[in-house]
């Protein structure tokens, strides 16, 4: 089942975020550990994070955080261990704030980008598409659905407009003294949020070499692992495209729903038998109208992915069902995938077409 974390309510004021985290218990809530300039400024000095549930939370700032003081360049990098397939939800909250100038916590209009072990950038987000919870502005940056190719280290950063942040995060973090900040949103207090992290087991230390005794040792115990479903591929699937949240649907509705079958390195969606693709609360529903006829970047990985319109009442949820299930043939082998939705109430209410509907608009720009 694909991974989804619901990001918690956050305080947008630094300050207010630590004193609660002071009282709490939540393990994956951090400050930002920049104890003296350049402490996490570049990919070889990032902040190692760790993660509860796949989530980690950090208090940060890009500079100085009051307007008493002068902005000045600052860029943030955090690193953290992940595994291939993972799908990554990346939000800055609290960034611009109430008050303006009038008030003396700094808002900073962010940029994030999330890059690979070698430096190589995966995602970039200046402004998001929608504001969330604990945001007030689309300034606060957010990344959804990043998908990671590979198990390894990962960085995210985090710079201020103004700062030339393309090639601050080009050159791996590298201030100079032609980088400059800009006085009004340049500089601030944030609250970063990484959700859906699987975080690799670590290695097994070799064997312990032990003297012989004169008592045989107990036969190992050979166990057989559990089959896999049927044999079938697992893929990711989205349930409503960059819709932010868990999917709610209506039990017994005449709408229709969309979903995008994602592919990955193991994985072409476009190569997909449409004929035999079903979906719905056991994944054998006979439930598709229609594909996209062209792949569609729905998340960006550089990967061409299917997007398809499903009918809800022959898809067959019931109040209480907790996942989609989609099923299909490609290359003559099959997939399955799974992804969370909430079936929240009974009820004849048509939704979700204009979903299809503006990815068809805008297929060819993404």
């Amino acid at each position: 089942m694909k991974r989804f974390v619901r990001n918690a309510v956050r305080s947008a004021v630094a300050a207010a975020f630590v004193a609660a985290a002071a009282t709490s218990n939540v393990a994956f809530a951090v400050v930002e550990g920049e104890a003296s300039p350049g402490g996490n400024d570049s990919l070889g000095t990032a902040q190692p994070l760790t993660f509860s549930n796949g989530t980690a939370e950090v208090t940060g700032a890009i500079g100085s955080t009051t307007y008493s003081v002068a902005a000045v360049p600052d860029v943030d990098f955090y690193s953290f261990a992940a595994t291939a397939g993972d799908m990554l939800t990346i939000d800055i909250n609290g960034g611009i704030k109430d008050g303006g100038p009038l008030n003396p916590i700094r808002s900073v209009d962010t940029v994030i980008a999330l890059f690979m072990a070698d430096g190589t950038m995966l995602y970039l987000n200046d402004d998001a598409d929608d504001t969330d919870v604990g945001s007030i502005a689309t300034n606060d940056s957010r990344i959804v659905n990043a998908v990671l190719p590979a198990t390894g280290t990962y960085f995210v950063g985090v710079v201020g407009t103004g700062m030339q942040s393309m090639h601050l995060f080009a050159d791996g973090g590298v201030v100079t003294g032609s980088t400059n900040a800009d006085p009004n949103t340049g500089n601030g207090s944030y609250t970063l949020t990484i959700a859906g992290v699987t975080t690799p087991p670590a290695d097994t230390p070799p064997p312990v070499d032990t003297p012989p005794t004169d008592t045989p040792p107990e036969p190992p115990v050979v166990t057989t692992p559990p089959p896999t479903s049927g044999g079938a591929q697992q893929v990711n699937i989205d349930i409503r495209p960059r819709h932010p949240g868990v999917t709610r649907i209506w039990a017994n509705t005449d709408g229709k729903i969309v979903v995008a079958l994602l592919s990955s390195s193991s994985f072409n969606a476009l190569k997909v038998d449409r004929t035999s693709i079903t979906f719905g609360a056991d994944g054998n529903e006979a439930s598709l109208i229609r594909c996209h006829s062209e792949g569609i970047y729905v998340n960006r990985d550089r990967r061409k992915d299917l997007v398809c319109l499903f009918d809800l009442k022959k898809a067959g949820f019931e109040v209480g069902d907790l996942e989609g299930v989609v099923k299909g043939t490609v290359d003559g082998k099959r997939f399955e995938g799974h992804a969370p939705l909430k079936v929240v109430q009974h009820g004849k209410k048509r939704r979700h077409q204009h979903d299809y509907d503006r990815w068809e608009r805008h297929a060819d720009r993404r």
